[in-house]
């Protein structure tokens, strides 16, 4: 039984447009300004047809969002190089530079990391519309499509930018705040050490500004994670594993294993049902979205590496098993990260004690009774024992914490 937790200027338009010639400071605009003058998106159509491009063009700027044109691929790729965009609709079927090869060369070479491209195609095949997901594309529209469906695509498209550059921008901080930390001896007992965790819990509940989870959630897992560590610490099995120092770095990662659900689809986070299994495919990817999101930002500051290296395996590890069964690289046993392991059980008793749209809340009781029962190699045998001897602190924090 599985236990789980849940561009560029005007190039092409219509007589009586007329488009700004200086680039837009400050980066890309998003759906709320950081800057002292909010801007709207900034959205880039590539199409070789004027009409369409005209009527795309009308709409979205009566929603106030600003609207540059391209008349074809190699327009548009000059055009998507030349000033900051935060979203390109890109016709399939043009003449000279087609719209799978504009996507190619704005993925190979992104001008916006989070740049979003939402594809249009009159003629594609089920099999070509599945390529332009897997090669890069964020969506797609098939012509003629309603007015509704233009605007509510867009609409979803930035709303998914404005979150990663929400995100990306508390990334920021949380790495200048780590290198602040590493400058002083006295770090972990400072107010810098505390502003730390804090930093590192806002930055993970960006993710429940868009999820059905909540911030007591967050801090529930890192309540249960601490309390089973504290446990394992006093067996010989993790002597010289599981430290003050372990315990402390688990606090502050804890919270961040489900980071990279912040890179999802709304249509697969916000569900409210269960996913189905081509779905389920594209859930799982929150682990990998996670782990490469922290392993950026480990790169970048290897003072920190010990506390970044932990929350990059929980981000990427707590979906595994011990039977190896799990996702996504399938490790079975100890070559689970230890961390991982521990937040993974914690995850999953708060998943089950949580009412879904699916699934009732289940009573204290009765979760100890799956996970120590059922779960059939989910967990750490040795973890699943220490669990069973403090599950009433696990009942006591959700007491204290409901949500």
């Amino acid at each position: 039984m599985q236990l789980s937790a849940t561009p560029t200027g005007h190039l092409s338009s219509k007589p009586d447009r007329t488009t700004p010639a200086e680039p837009a400071p400050g980066g890309p605009m998003t759906l709320s300004a950081e800057a002292d003058a909010p801007a709207p998106p900034r959205i880039l159509i590539v199409d070789d047809d004027p009409e369409v491009r005209s009527l795309c063009r009308d709409l979205l700027e009566d929603d106030g969002l600003q609207c540059d044109e391209a008349a074809d691929g190699i327009q548009g790729v000059a055009a998507a190089r030349s000033r900051p965009y935060d979203l390109v609709l890109l016709d399939v079927d043009m003449p000279g530079m087609n719209g799978f090869e504009v996507l190619s060369r704005l993925r190979e070479n992104p001008p916006d990391p989070h740049l979003k491209i939402i594809m249009f195609s009159g003629r594609a095949t089920g099999d070509e519309l599945a390529h332009m997901l897997l090669n890069g594309s964020d969506d797609y529209l098939t012509k003629p499509f309603s007015i509704v469906q233009l605007r509510g695509r867009v609409r979803a498209a930035l709303r998914r930018k404005e979150a990663q550059d929400r995100a990306e921008r508390a990334q920021r901080r949380l790495a200048l705040s780590n290198h602040q930390l590493e400058q002083s001896l006295l770090a972990r007992d400072s107010a810098l050490a505390h502003a730390q965790r804090a930093l590192v819990l806002g930055l993970a509940e960006l993710v429940a500004y868009r999820d059905i989870e909540t911030g007591t959630h967050l801090t529930r897992v890192q309540r249960y994670s601490c309390c089973l560590a504290a446990e394992a610490a006093r067996l010989p099995a993790y002597a010289g594993v599981v430290n003050d120092h372990f315990i402390t770095m688990l606090e502050c990662c804890a919270p961040l294993h489900d980071i990279g659900k912040v890179g999802l689809p709304d249509h697969i986070l916000l569900k409210p049902g269960r996913l189905d299994p081509s779905e389920r495919l594209i859930m799982q990817t929150h682990t990998l979205i996670g782990a490469e999101t922290l392993r950026k930002v480990a790169g970048r500051h290897g003072a920190a590496i010990d506390f970044l290296q932990m929350a990059i395996d929980v981000a990427r590890g707590h979906h595994e098993r011990w039977d190896g069964k799990g996702y996504p690289d399938k490790l079975a046993g100890e070559a689970i990260p230890l961390a991982a392991r521990i937040v993974a059980l914690a995850d999953v008793y708060d998943a089950l004690r949580a009412h879904r749209a699916y699934k009732p809340a289940l009573p204290h009781a009765a979760v100890v009774q799956m996970m120590t029962e059922l779960s059939d190699g989910q967990f750490d045998p040795r973890l699943l024992e220490l669990f069973k001897g403090c599950a009433h602190q696990f009942d006591r924090i959700y007491q204290e914490l409901p949500g």
